[in-house]
């Protein structure tokens, strides 16, 4: 019997299915398409890979968890193979749904902010790396099957702030005529001051004031899920402490690279950024 899976475009459903009951794998949410997402459930003791790679697993009781993230320009098909424990390995080729991207032009952005000098490059080395630092961090705690910042990852997020979005992944972003690089993320337009809350439970990673980013708030939710909260006003949480969905992180700002008060929220699943919009429940 072959592993099914539910090709083509489907946006995230978080209630559990069971679609193949003799392996215990389950598709719990999935968005099959470029900046999307596949998150399965499968039996404790399951291995899952992705183009002969291994994912980190997250165990919880009786079932075990793994994420996979599909990169802006994801080609057009992966393979999925499940090994449970006592039953054969069994593989799927996933359709990924190709998408067009907008093009657009920031303006009013500082020009130091646009053309770095020496010495804001040299604290950018050192941003990227407590932003790296981070990261491994949280793929570390995968890999480990950590989850003492629960499991936000299993859950549908919820907005972390309000306003309209002024900003959409995927994006070229051309800084006042200048090319750099393209969007990771959501931007939402809101005041200064206006709360900037965890859509889901998480541990804080990181809590720093960054060159290009600003005051930027990182959380693990597990199973190699992250998401950033950029160009804040101020931070209220610092690293290694726990939050709860709801959770006040900080508030909207204007710091770092920035044209206006909002909120860049970028969502990762290890170095992959994916589409937050997919995920969130609005």
């Amino acid at each position: 019997m072959k592993l099914l899976l539910a090709l083509g475009l489907l946006l995230p459903s978080f209630a559990t299915s069971n679609i193949y009951a003799e392996t215990r794998m389950e598709i719990t949410a999935q968005a099959l398409q470029q900046g999307g997402f596949m998150r399965l459930a499968v039996a404790p003791g399951s291995t899952v890979q992705v183009g002969g790679v291994a994912l980190p697993v997250v165990e919880n009781g009786a079932t075990t968890y793994a994420l996979l993230g599909f990169d802006r320009f994801e080609p057009a098909a992966r393979w999925l193979k499940v090994c449970p424990t006592n039953n054969p390995c069994q593989s799927q080729k996933v359709s990924i749904k190709p998408r067009t991207y907008d093009t657009q032009n920031v303006q009013g952005v500082p020009k130091a902010k646009v053309e770095p000098d020496a010495a804001a490059s040299q604290q950018m080395v050192a941003d990227n790396t407590a932003i790296n630092a981070a990261r491994a961090a949280t793929a570390q705690a995968a890999t480990r099957g950590a989850v003492a910042g629960g499991l936000g990852f299993t859950e549908a997020f919820g907005r972390p702030s309000p306003g309209r979005i002024s900003g959409v992944y995927g994006s070229r972003r051309l800084f006042d005529g200048q090319e750099r690089s393209w969007h990771k993320g959501l931007d939402y337009a809101t005041p200064t001051g206006t709360p900037v809350v965890a859509p889901a439970a998480g541990v804080v990673r990181l809590a720093r004031n960054t060159f290009m980013s600003g005051n930027l708030v990182m959380l693990d939710h597990g199973a190699n899920m992250s998401s950033v909260y950029a160009h804040l006003n101020s931070m209220n949480v610092q690293a290694g402490q726990v939050v709860e969905a709801g959770e006040t992180l900080g508030e909207v700002g204007t710091t770092g690279r920035s044209s206006g008060p909002h909120l860049h929220w970028g969502l990762y699943v290890g170095k992959v950024a994916i589409d937050p919009k997919l995920w969130v429940r609005e």
